[in-house]
């Protein structure tokens, strides 16, 4: 029995006499204990740490980091936030073990992230994963049957489906039709990210767990280019920049326009800035467009090396396309709605709607910086799993996975000619022995995700 239905069982009244507080989020019966599993200083882990605590009822018990520096870090700094120390451990597989835990919020690398995603729910712990939540469809297919099987709340970190004002254009754009029938999603990224030379091996870190670190994965020497951030880049453990970064607009794309899987899949590009004498081994620049039934398309355009702004003035983004109109979706979270002459018609910032061209009193959808919506992100996740509701997590297994399929399916198409036929009821290549090849990927032994 977990320490929460115990409480709740018997002891609660004890809590509210003793705390004279009534009962709430943060009571000893609500409250959920997470393991969070990457907590680099420099990285996405650091700040998905700060939200979490933002919480109320939200406990980090365990920090887990093949990193001892990252865990050190991490500990000190939840002492220091929250008033408590959590455990300490860099093998996920021990923190699980835990009777007591409730989930984990999983900061790995790409190829991390559906094994722990998967042990951890084998386990039964709900979870929270950054996208892109499979390194390869294979473990998309896996963790979404897991997932079914086990019951258990799984929140992808797409946290734009947890943004108010992007949740409330959508709603109003598909119920009152504003603009029109949809035909085109266009989703595009830029940034300028430095060439990450030719790695040299190296001695392990004593403060690194390598083994660990590289998990499922075939084995590699260490270079001294990988760490923590330029595993990105590399084929054994990265999914590239469409990977990293294409799910969070296209996702919003396959939102709005309702759409699942596509029926072919295009995607071109290659290396044209970073130099062919660097370990870079994804294209710098890709374009991708996905073809889905009834003649709707998604575009991707990703760009390493320049960070202008090419779009509606806009660094990333996404916009739709209907045959009444177009939305424009933003990085800060602004969406703006024109007419078929290009005119402002309707926009949204929070749960604020203007329309006739009216001008929003938050007009920052220009300025190129990210609306992060992870505190909300974390907000549903510990509702979904006090009330029991897998399904309401706004970027459930389901979402996830699909808007992750087509980053990695726009992978494999790349690695296999370019064109790629699609069965849009299952999503897999139809007819394509080299792309179900690139289905699944190799495992280390003792590693294997089945």
């Amino acid at each position: 029995m977990k320490r929460r239905d115990f409480v709740k069982m018997g002891t609660g009244a004890f809590f509210i006499a003793a705390s004279g507080k009534a009962l709430g989020a943060d009571a000893p019966s609500n409250r959920i204990r997470l393991a969070l599993v990457g907590c680099h200083a420099k990285g996405r882990g650091a700040s998905v740490m700060k939200s979490i605590l933002k919480v109320p009822g939200l406990e980090i018990a365990w920090v887990c980091d093949v990193d001892s520096r990252a865990r050190d870090f991490a500990a000190d700094a939840v002492q220091k936030i929250a008033g408590y120390t959590p455990k300490k451990e860099k093998d996920l597989r021990k923190v699980l073990e835990d009777p007591l835990l409730d989930g984990i919020v999983s900061e790995t690398p790409d190829h991390w992230h559906a094994l722990s995603a998967v042990m951890a729910m084998r386990a039964g712990k709900h979870v929270y994963v950054e996208k892109p939540c499979a390194f390869c469809p294979r473990e998309g297919e896996i963790l979404l049957d897991t997932w079914k099987k086990t019951g258990k709340v799984l929140q992808v970190g797409s946290q734009r489906r947890s943004a108010e004002s992007i949740r409330k254009a959508i709603a109003d754009i598909r119920a009152e039709s504003l603009i029109g029938d949809f035909k085109w999603g266009k989703s595009w990224y830029m940034t300028r990210r430095a060439p990450i030379g030719k790695g040299k091996p190296c001695a392990v870190p004593e403060w690194l767990d390598w083994d660990i670190w590289q998990g499922p994965a075939p084995r590699e020497a260490l270079r001294d280019n990988v760490i923590h951030y330029n595993w990105h880049w590399f084929r054994n453990w990265g999914t590239g920049e469409t990977g990293n970064n294409s799910v969070h607009f296209v996702d919003i794309a396959r939102w709005c326009m309702g759409l699942d899987y596509p029926e072919r899949v295009v995607s071109t590009g290659g290396r044209y800035w970073i130099p062919s004498d660097t370990d870079w081994e994804w294209p710098d620049m890709h374009n991708v467009s996905w073809e889905f039934p009834g003649g709707k398309v998604i575009t991707w355009e990703g760009l390493c090396c320049t960070n202008i702004k090419p779009y509606m003035g806009v660094s990333a983004g996404s916009m739709v396309y209907g045959d009444k109109g177009s939305a424009l979706f933003t990085p800060s979270g602004t969406v703006d709605v024109f007419d078929m002459k290009g005119k402002l018609v309707h926009s949204w910032t929070g749960n604020v709607r203007t329309s006739d061209g009216k001008a929003l009193t938050n007009t920052d959808n220009r300025s190129g910086g990210w609306n992060d919506s992870t505190l909300e992100h974390f907000q549903n996740f510990a509702a979904c799993i006090r009330d029991n509701t897998p399904l309401k997590a706004n970027a459930n297994a389901e979402v996830g996975v699909k808007s992750t399929y087509l980053a990695l399916a726009a992978n494999v198409a790349y690695f296999t000619g370019g064109v790629m036929k699609v069965d849009p009821a299952t999503g897999r290549p139809v007819d394509n022995p080299a792309a179900m090849a690139l289905w699944s990927r190799e495992y280390a032994k003792g590693w294997e995700l089945v």
